[in-house]
């Protein structure tokens, strides 16, 4: 029997695909309905600031962050692989870029952002590549510059089960998730990454805690977990990861289980955690 994969440094752990392009811009909006800014009030916007998206996906906070910023600003966006930018229509003052955060950015790029935007890498950190990763990313800031931490307890997920309604397909489909994640090292206590953002030598450090609780936006919500879910136990039989899942069809099974609890009323809930700090 084949010994699974071990996952590399900053690895994304769901398949890239259109479907999962298309699974990441929904779930984008989703969160902006419940967050409301693309900025963190606490970060000053001015004319001419260079600002970057580190693990940037498909791009699309840097295409709505063009609609509101003046166009005189920088966007620089950058991921693992450019398999999923998506570069039609694209402003002129936003560019892509190829890297590992993990790793250390060129020299053109250190010391030269006024922000640097991080979002939903709990599906990419072992937890403990979540400090060096804050350190990396404060190289790249100006003095006076902020790093901005958006992200989620993926594996803290749970399930609202409406009285008289039976949840337990969908609560297992999570649990098989939060089964891989743990298996994997990805399922980090996001708690702490307020704490590293004070010990790693930022300031005037906050959180804020954004519960997914704008109703218009549950079935979106639902679709984004269900389709993460299955993108990730897909990615863990490409993987080799033995005794999670067996088939294709066995993910297809529990995946229909789950959506036949959600269309009777049951939803899945988490919190967003948006970090922010200051480089003195």
């Amino acid at each position: 029997m084949a010994e699974p994969t071990k996952p590399s440094p900053g690895e994304y752990m769901l398949i890239r695909s259109n479907a999962e392009s298309e699974r990441l811009e929904k779930q984008f909006r989703a969160w902006q309905a419940n967050i409301g800014y693309l900025l963190h009030p606490a970060i000053i916007q001015h004319d001419h600031m260079r600002i970057a998206d580190v693990g940037t996906g498909t791009g699309i906070w840097l295409r709505e962050l063009a609609g509101v910023v003046p166009a005189t600003c920088e966007l620089d966006g950058f991921d693992l692989s450019d398999s999923m930018f998506s570069r039609d229509g694209l402003p002129g003052n936003i560019k892509f870029y190829h890297q590992n955060f993990l790793e250390p950015f060129p020299e053109e790029f250190r010391g030269k952002y006024d922000v640097i935007n991080v979002r939903v890498m709990v599906v990419a950190l072992a937890a403990d590549e979540w400090a060096p990763a804050v350190r990396n990313l404060i190289t790249l800031l100006r003095p006076g510059g902020y790093l901005q931490w958006v992200d989620c307890a993926a594996h803290d997920c749970v399930v609202k089960v409406p009285e008289g309604v039976d949840g337990t397909h969908a609560a297992h489909y999570m649990e098989k998730f939060r089964t891989g994640m743990i298996a994997v090292g990805k399922a980090p206590n996001l708690g702490a990454l307020h704490g590293i953002f004070q010990e790693s030598g930022l300031a005037d450090c906050e959180e804020r805690i954004c519960p997914l609780v704008n109703p218009d936006t549950r079935e979106d919500i639902n679709d984004t977990v269900i389709g993460g879910i299955t993108h990730f136990l897909m990615a863990a039989l490409n993987r080799g990861k033995i005794g999670l899942v067996r088939s294709t069809e066995e993910v297809m099974s529990l995946r229909k289980s789950a959506l036949d609890d959600l269309s009777h009323g049951c939803y899945y809930c988490f919190d967003v955690h948006v970090v922010v700090g200051r480089k003195i």
